[in-house]
């Protein structure tokens, strides 16, 4: 037994000598003579075929089905032309803010219109009922963007459609869109999209013969931009609810593009089953679902309103490509590509005639539990399979890593290395690789905070290829030098392919225990640790030796074999991080003053190299040229950091029109009065205010006589006295905006104005305030209790009241209310606060009361058309005029 198995290890030596091109003349010789694979080739062929892969996501990503012409329609055929006809009139109203002509007249009676006309003609077996619901409501919205604030909403406009068959059906699943844009966007993208689409299957399922098992809703929802507010009066008030089983939601993080599952459940994985069993062109990933889920992306839809408070399960698909135009002028039809709805189109007609018919809409029954591990495959199909499955794959691929490496301990004499140094010399090149993705990590996010303070921060932007030039091929030759650095120090005592087999066994480790701690925390991305773990393993360890146990002796099937190997891996690794980077760059021209962008891309490019190239720097140790190789990867970052320091090609923002990336900006005409406890004007001012929203702020305006002649706002009042439409002073720091103070006032109407209509004790310590409130159809509310004074209750909303979360420099309790209406209502908004007096006061309690003018004549001032006129064309402002009033009671 001895014998052969010293016969065996004396073999292996003898391919290792044969893999290194050089015979050992003395056994018990310390090292080895190293002659190595060229790592020009070697490496040039890793990072060519991470291009190919690459460069396959974009060319796919950007190809789409070929749009169906009316003329070439079929009746069950989705026709994106029908669908773009929709599209091109909505849009032609303008900007559609709830409570404007264009979204409560003009875009409500279109899709009142174009439903009646297919009412008209469905076929004889179908049935269709119309309803325009108007709601009124409040709710607590919590954990949006990071913050939390109360919505109070009146008459906002909701179009609902239901199609049943003759024999009307006890449940069924909603369809939902928004018709309303933001302030300054047609809103081509977000969201008229989805409901043009919508208008067309309506047309479809209505006319067809097919059978429905199930009713289907289609809800035309009239304030999605208002913080949500029409689903919330949906789902809670409307009369269909009850019998809502489950929801898509389609909504939009861009232009076009192709629309991505983001959101599924909560539970319920038969709904992933339906989607990916049903739909031609499925494209999402679970991966991508729990990065949304930590809070990572600052936006949010209406699929939580029908979670969180219609307890409905569901899907959430958004289309996320071009996020440059997102709530912007550019937001038009012409930046949708051709064949973008028929896409959309054929996956939504396909899920809908799926869900349909399908039984497990009324009764999942085991299938209302667990959740689903799901990801598509370049978008031609999708791999799905319930996540009770996936761990016991996962911990499979974990014994089976660490009974490998067991296996391979045993396999050493103690000439070379007995089992217990084997395993040591494992762990300690765990730690190693651990350490040098740390180095890497502060190395390239050191980098990216000085390219922030450098002036040329945000240079990724608009030329994303940059990303690769400057933050890639770092991470690269960072990670490539440290492992040449512990080859040379290190490992110098050991023989190359032993240290080459260390270190795989090293990363199949790390990737193992990866897989044991994500799936033991029940994330269902950890599938993706776990293919990094099995593939490799099998195809290397195992198929490769029997085909050919002498895969190490040439270049050519070493690539063969390392490449396939990280195949799969590596193909779905590129997917999910090309989804990030198409929705995260953009996301950074608005992710607000605080934090640096480059941070951020520089990290998120190391980590991405760090994990992709795990297995691969393993081929370090078996190459000769390592430092000329080095010294290429620095020459093309040196080259790439001048370009984009001296170059227009390093500055960020464009303004071309076939392909914008422009600076947002928001600056408003303001207005403010504050008033004593007697209702005196104390102080009164007015002037242009400018909000950034992203970290490079002013910094490129210095020049314009607008900016150079403003001045930092000091904090004076709640909420430093700015009126912000939406908590994101911990985002935007208002400190670090703008405010040019002069004479002009913009004239509005109506005014805001705050009246105390009663005042009496509920509770022996607690007095209640009674207040009308008017103005324009956009107001916000702050209170701010006196020190020593608690609000206990009010009749904003059910519950003890929660304030805001506090800005970092701010010690205020301070209580935020968005308060719009759609259809102007009959009386003013009436409401009380109740507040407990724990001392006395003269003031119990400030409360400023703001009003924003988003649409109409008094949208936009001669001051701000001024402001407008002299920024670049690479900017794009969304002004509205803003008041500030301040009372003491």
């Amino acid at each position: 037994m001895e014998s052969a198995t010293r016969r065996r290890n004396q073999k292996v030596r003898k391919v290792e000598d044969d893999i290194l091109g050089n015979e050992c003349d003395d056994e018990n010789k310390q090292t080895r003579t190293q002659t190595h694979y060229d790592s020009f080739t070697l490496f040039s062929a890793y990072i060519g075929s991470a291009g190919l892969i690459y460069l396959l996501m974009y060319t796919l990503f950007h190809s789409f089905p070929s749009a169906v012409k009316e003329a070439e329609s079929s009746e069950n055929k989705f026709c994106e032309e029908r669908a773009r006809y929709h599209l091109e009139n909505i849009t032609s109203f303008g900007p559609r803010v709830a409570g404007s002509n264009a979204n409560e007249v003009h875009a409500k009676e279109y899709l009142m219109k174009e439903i009646q006309k297919i009412e008209k003609q469905h076929h004889p077996s179908k049935r269709m009922e119309i309803d325009l619901q108007i709601t009124s409501g409040s709710f607590h919205l919590v954990n949006f963007i990071q913050t939390n604030f109360y919505s109070v909403y009146r008459n906002m406009q909701n179009i609902v459609v239901k199609i049943t068959d003759e024999e009307e059906s006890d449940d069924s699943f909603l369809i939902n869109c928004h018709h309303d844009s933001v302030s300054s966007s047609p809103g081509a993208g977000d969201n008229a999209v989805s409901c043009s689409v919508m208008l067309e299957i309506i047309r479809i399922i209505s006319r067809s013969s097919v059978k429905l098992k199930h009713s289907v809703i289609f809800l035309f929802n009239g304030a999605e931009e208002n913080m949500l507010q029409a689903s919330h009066g949906f789902i809670t008030q409307h009369k269909w609810v009850k019998s809502i089983k489950t929801v898509i939601n389609l909504d939009s993080a861009g232009a076009g593009g192709w629309e991505v599952v983001f959101q599924t459940g909560p539970e319920h994985p038969w709904l992933v089953a339906a989607y990916a069993e049903s739909v031609p062109h499925p494209f999402g990933s679970v991966i991508g679902q729990e990065f949304f889920e930590l809070g990572l992306i600052p936006s949010d839809t209406d699929f939580r309103i029908f979670r969180d408070f219609g307890q409905i399960p569901g899907l959430d698909i958004a289309h996320i490509a071009n996020g440059y135009v997102y709530h912007t002028k550019y937001d038009q039809p012409r930046y949708i590509p051709s064949g973008c709805l028929q896409r959309a189109g054929d996956n939504l007609l396909a899920l809908i005639l799926k869900l349909a018919t399908n039984p497990k809409l009324a009764d999942p029954g085991l299938d209302r539990h667990g959740s689903m591990v799901f990801i598509d495959v370049l978008g031609f199909f999708m791999v799905h399979y319930p996540v009770r499955i996936g761990k016991i794959l996962n911990y499979l691929a974990v014994v089976l890593s660490f009974l490998h490496i067991y296996k391979r301990s045993a396999n050493y004499t103690p000439k070379e290395l007995n089992g217990k140094s084997y395993v040591l010399l494992v762990m300690c090149s765990v730690l190693v690789s651990l350490v040098v993705w740390v180095l890497c990590t502060f190395l390239l996010g050191g980098f990216g905070l000085v390219m922030s303070f450098s002036g040329r921060a945000m240079f990724w932007f608009t030329h994303t290829f940059n990303i690769f030039f400057v933050f890639i091929i770092p991470s690269l030759a960072a990670i490539l030098r440290l492992h040449q650095y512990l080859k040379d120090y290190f490992w110098k005592k050991i023989h190359p392919c032993i240290i080459e087999e260390i270190h795989f066994d090293a990363s199949l480790l790390i990737w193992s225990v990866f897989t044991f701690i994500m799936t033991t925390a029940g994330l269902a991305s950890a599938f993706m640790a776990m293919f990094w773990t099995l593939p490799p393993l099998i195809i290397r360890e195992y198929i490769a030796n029997i085909i050919n146990p002498d895969w190490k002796s040439s270049l050519s099937t070493y690539l063969l074999v390392m490449l396939s190997s990280i195949a799969i891996p590596a193909v779905i690794m590129m997917e999910v991080f090309f989804g990030i980077f198409s929705l995260i760059v953009p996301i950074m021209g608005r992710s607000g003053t605080e934090l640096p962008p480059d941070l951020a891309i520089a990290v998120i490019s190391c980590l991405f190299v760090c994990l992709y190239s795990q297995y691969l720097v393993g081929a370090t140790y078996l190459c000769s040229n390592m430092k000329s190789f080095l010294m290429f990867l620095a020459s093309c970052f040196a080259v790439s950091f001048l370009v984009v320091m001296f170059t227009p090609l390093g500055f960020p923002f464009s303004g071309n029109p076939d392909g914008p990336s422009p600076k947002r900006i928001l600056p408003f005409h303001m207005q403010r009065k504050f008033h004593d406890k007697d209702g005196h004007i104390t102080k009164t001012d007015s002037g242009l205010w400018i909000l950034n929203f992203d970290y490079l702020g002013n910094s490129l305006f210095y020049d314009n006589e607008f900016i150079k002649n403003s001045h930092l706002k000091e904090c004076d009042g709640p909420n430093c006295g700015l009126p912000y439409l939406i908590p994101v002073g911990h985002m935007i720091d208002p400190k670090q905006s703008l405010y040019n103070i002069n004479n002009e006032v913009p004239n509005v109407s109506p005014l805001v104005n705050l009246r105390l209509t009663g005042r009496k004790f509920v509770l022996p310590e607690v007095e209640r305030f009674t207040f009308q409130a008017t103005g324009p159809d956009h107001m916000t509310m702050y209170i701010v209790p006196h020190s020593g004074i608690e609000l206990v209750d009010w009749s904003i909303d059910r519950g003890h009241p929660t304030p805001v979360s506090k800005r970092k420099d701010s010690n205020e309790t301070l209580y935020f209310v968005y308060y719009s209406h759609g259809i102007k209502p009959d009386k003013p908004w009436q409401f009380y606060l109740d507040f407990k007096m724990t001392e006395k006061t003269d003031v119990v309690s400030e409360i400023a009361l703001c009003g924003h003018y988003l649409h109409g004549d008094q949208h936009i001032t001669p001051l701000l058309q001024r402001f407008m006129d002299s920024l670049p064309d690479w900017t794009v402002p969304n002004p509205w005029v803003v008041t500030y009033n301040l009372y003491q009671f």
